[in-house]
């Protein structure tokens, strides 16, 4: 297999991805004042414009204008980001005329979008915001792949029919081939609320979308941004932060940012100080963090990070693939995060020897909240019941076969 060749961004400390399954929910909007609540708050911050067919950062910012020059450092060209509300900002709408249609296939717009990471002077960056196009195309699978993306933030609008294109947004991200942890969900347009009556809300657009969408994937809701007098027409004249004059808007968007530095700051530590160091324990789990009795047919893998102390340090949830529980190659992949327990319920004796097979030692007849499970296991309480689950063993007796290949 061809190896994929990582971006290097030595002085950038933190990647976060702003994504959606689908335009029009003003994705674009809240990558922008993300990275403007970041600067606010002391950081220093980047913003790339990612959106390579439809680039939104040079009208929000104003400066359609202004071109990008490049400067030769330590013998490369290097593009110099522009800077403006004291974020560095690099799009491809600044390297071509805004009526310019860019005709490139998949390859073409891909390279293109490494260029903008990796020939461009960043200096030292504290967080640098990427706003995604739509959909899971090339560019998103690109990122992913090729730069160490540390979080992605989903966006959405409450109606019901965004959902469907959100969810292969999260699904994307979720990939075992990608793990990029999604941080959490963005509600945008949850209500209309007039600048005069900031007490008052009109559902525009329906509600419920980003809370039926966190509880199904078990992910965080962020914030509810409400939609605001004007924020429309100052985008447009590219002072997009003047909409903040409500208070609403403004105190949503300094939350989110602090949420995702908490978040990032926890995984970092985690993954740079204890990666070798610390213990992981998996568990199928139900949707409200049960273990599930059926291993074969789970909708979610909370992994435990265990501490020195033998304390739990962290967890991570992903979302199980569709279907039965030989997944194409989810023991490998847990083996690849360092997973040497699978506390399970119900587990067949095929899908067993793959997981041991893996280095994955598995406890059989656990059931409760997984994380009170993964304590009482810690504390020597939890042995393996012995028993197999013979359902699963007769109808998936070749599928264990699959369950790693890959």
């Amino acid at each position: 297999m061809h190896k994929i060749e990582k971006v290097n961004l030595p002085n950038v400390k933190h990647i976060v991805a702003v994504a959606s399954g689908k335009g029009g929910v003003g994705k674009s909007t809240v990558a922008a004042n993300l990275a403007l609540a970041f600067t606010q708050n002391g950081y220093k911050t980047a913003l790339v414009d990612a959106d390579l067919f439809g680039p939104s950062m040079p009208t929000m910012f104003g400066i359609n204008s202004e071109p990008v020059y490049s400067k030769q450092i330590n013998g490369k060209d290097y593009f110099i980001p522009i800077e403006k509300f004291g974020i560095k900002l690099m799009s491809v709408g600044f390297l071509v005329k805004p009526e310019q249609a860019l005709i490139w296939r998949g390859p073409m717009a891909s390279s293109v979008l490494l260029q903008l990471f990796s020939d461009t002077f960043w200096e030292e960056i504290d967080y640098m915001v990427v706003d995604l196009p739509p959909g899971t195309g090339d560019i998103p699978l690109t990122l992913c792949q090729q730069v160490d993306v540390d979080g992605v933030v989903i966006v959405t609008t409450p109606q019901q029919m965004s959902l469907a294109d959100v969810r292969k947004a999260i699904s994307l991200f979720q990939n075992p081939d990608l793990k990029r942890p999604v941080l959490g969900i963005i509600e945008n347009m949850s209500w209309f609320t007039p600048l005069e009556h900031a007490e008052e809300k009109y559902f525009l657009f329906g509600k419920g979308g980003g809370e039926l969408l966190a509880k199904e994937y078990n992910l965080e809701l962020l914030s509810q941004i409400p939609l605001v007098n004007g924020m429309a027409e100052a985008a447009d004249r590219g002072s997009f932060y003047n909409y903040q004059q409500s208070k609403s808007v403004q105190d949503s968007f300094r939350d989110v940012t602090a949420k995702i530095i908490d978040k990032l700051n926890s995984n970092k530590l985690i993954s740079t100080n204890n990666s070798n160091k610390m213990k992981k324990i998996a568990a199928p789990v139900t949707k409200d963090n049960q273990i599930d009795e059926h291993f074969g047919h789970c909708e979610f893998y909370n992994i435990f990070s265990i501490s020195e102390k033998n304390e739990i340090a962290d967890v991570q949830t992903i979302k199980s693939e569709e279907g039965c529980g030989c997944k194409s190659n989810i023991a490998g992949w847990l083996k690849e995060q360092g997973v040497t327990v699978m506390l399970a319920g119900g587990i067949g004796g095929g899908a067993i020897d793959v997981l041991n097979g893996n280095g994955i030692e598995v406890v059989r007849g656990c059931s409760g909240d997984s994380k009170d499970v993964v304590k009482q296991y810690l504390a020597g309480l939890v042995t393996d019941s012995g028993e197999s689950c013979k359902e699963h063993e007769e109808h998936h007796q070749d599928g264990a076969e699959h369950l790693c290949k890959h």
